[in-house]
């Protein structure tokens, strides 16, 4: 892993910050930017485990009920993503209590917030940028969380409205992988903008 000024590589910092490519009367049809700060961390629960873990997260982060597979569930301050059937991802704020994942070590934490980088991608042309790599619906609701391939890639993308997508890219490919997007968004005129805290409104 590449560090400069012992931090981690991140996944658009080679990239030239704000409006590149064709513009038609000064929209961005796409914008790009790297979200930070989060932690993501993976749980593991066997199909016997479910119910009690369905309670557990009920009493422990508030949570109505499981995510579908391949999709998602929101609190006030977090995201559960469902990648797999058995597996679940918990993103957050960095800093939180880490109470939590001690009071549901029975589903094997596991912290995949280093292995990641976060992308936003969202504008008018999020998502056929997106469909010039990725052969996804992206015409499916909002909050489905999708496991693909950019480039031979895999990764994994939330639709987290109509026109935004969070994109989670293996670190020791985003940096090429985002620079692979944004030479592609270059056509629809791109907005690189700086990289943002991650917050439950993004």
């Amino acid at each position: 892993m590449n560090r400069q000024n012992n931090k981690m590589t991140t996944g658009i910092s080679a990239l030239v910050l704000g409006k590149q490519g064709r513009h038609e009367d000064g929209r961005s049809g796409v914008i790009m930017q790297e979200l930070t700060g989060y932690q993501l961390v993976q749980l593991a629960v066997f199909p016997d485990q479910m119910s009690r873990f369905r309670t557990s997260l009920m009493q422990l982060i508030n949570i109505d009920q499981l995510a579908d597979i391949s999709s998602s569930a929101r609190t006030s301050n977090m995201i559960l993503l469902r990648p797999e059937f058995t597996k679940f991802w918990l993103v957050r704020q960095r800093g939180g209590e880490q109470t939590l994942f001690k009071s549901l070590a029975h589903y094997f934490p596991l912290d995949l917030t280093g292995s990641k980088v976060v992308v936003r991608l969202s504008g008018a042309d999020a998502s056929r940028l997106i469909n010039r790599f990725c052969a996804v619906d992206l015409s499916c609701p909002k909050g489905k969380f999708l496991a693909t391939a950019l480039h031979h890639v895999p990764v994994h993308i939330l639709k987290s409205s109509a026109t935004a997508y969070l994109l989670f890219l293996p670190r020791s490919y985003a940096e090429s992988l985002t620079e692979l997007l944004y030479h592609s968004a270059l056509q629809f005129g791109v907005d690189v903008k700086s990289v943002a805290e991650w917050s439950m409104k993004k």
